[in-house]
């Protein structure tokens, strides 16, 4: 269920328009670090090498050169252990993928982000609105809109969505297409760290298709339906631009443009505190954050279940 209000306020008007609500499905797989044992093998069996190396010349009474003398031809033990050491050396200093570089930038992995935000909403029921949305890796989602009479919630636990009016809830749907779930997925997308998962697919921009004010790109394919996004970063490596599929009642569904802004630190994390968005090619919102609540300690998947237990995110730093 998805329902419209007049922006709140003491003499506010309501109308609600009445639709099936949003969903998602995901299969949590976590791998971990591909080659580190490998890394670590190659690191131990250079050192071996190098030890019996010197070892070996101690016992053949070989004395170490001095200045203007000439070097023993290294032996081919030695060899290879100098080519180990600097393929472990060549293998530290590669660049970093870019997701890897964004993250890194942001401050680091984000489990949870909480943000309460006023907003300009120029399409469907423009005026000035207020709402809280939560997300928690990998694709949990809470949005509160906060009306003149009660709040409404949508929540996705990752199963089902859940509509409520104050504490009431009023639908529970599991349809794969419930626009909530649309919701969900481009939030984490544009986290980051649902990137890594066996899921999703990335591969970098070509320059040419670069979206503006971006350095680098990267293009994203969800592997369970196909969804495809395209995300660009700074100079700092940090995302400034975002598109992909929604699903908006009563829009419908179409692609929407996420520029993000005037980022802060807080709690260790540069995020921003304005977002710009539009729909196809209308205007559609532009958010300032109120409040933003990085890795909220009381967002836990009950959050996701009942508005009573969705954390309100306190003052910024």
């Amino acid at each position: 269920m998805t329902a419209g209000f007049g922006p709140a306020g003491a003499v506010g008007t309501s109308s609600r328009t009445g639709t099936k609500p949003f969903l998602s499905s995901t299969t949590r797989t976590f791998l971990g670090v591909v080659g580190a044992g490998g890394g670590a093998a190659v690191r131990t069996q250079a050192a071996r090498h190098a030890a019996q190396s010197t070892a070996k010349g101690r016992r053949s009474g070989t004395k170490a050169p001095k200045l203007g003398e000439s070097r023993p031809v290294a032996t081919a033990k030695g060899r290879v252990a100098a080519i180990l050491a600097a393929l472990v050396l060549a293998v530290g200093c590669a660049p970093r993928p870019l997701l890897e570089r964004a993250i890194r930038a942001r401050g680091g992995p984000l489990t949870s982000v909480a943000r309460q935000v006023e907003a300009d909403v120029y399409l469907a029921f423009p005026g000035t609105w207020r709402w809280r949305t939560v997300y928690m890796v990998p694709d949990r989602y809470a949005w509160t809109i906060f009306t003149a009479a009660e709040p409404d919630h949508y929540l996705f636990d990752g199963t089902t969505v859940r509509a409520f009016i104050g504490g009431r809830e009023v639908s529970a749907d599991t349809d794969p297409s419930a626009p909530l779930r649309s919701h969900a997925r481009f939030t984490a997308v544009v986290n980051l760290d649902a990137l890594r998962l066996p899921g999703a697919r990335t591969a970098p921009l070509p320059q040419a298709e670069l979206p503006p004010g971006s350095s680098a790109g990267l293009a994203v394919v969800l592997a369970d339906d196909g969804a495809r996004y395209r995300l660009g970063f700074d100079g700092r490596g940090l995302l400034v631009w975002a598109e992909g599929t929604v699903r908006l009642p009563p829009l419908g569904q179409g692609q929407v443009v996420a520029r993000f802004s005037d980022f802060r630190r807080v709690a260790g994390f540069l995020v921003p505190f304005r977002t710009s968005y539009t729909f196809g090619d209308e205007r559609l919102a532009d958010e300032r954050a109120l409040a933003v609540c990085p890795a909220d300690p009381g967002v836990s998947l009950e959050s996701f279940r009942t508005p009573r237990l969705v954390p309100d995110c306190g003052a910024h730093e």
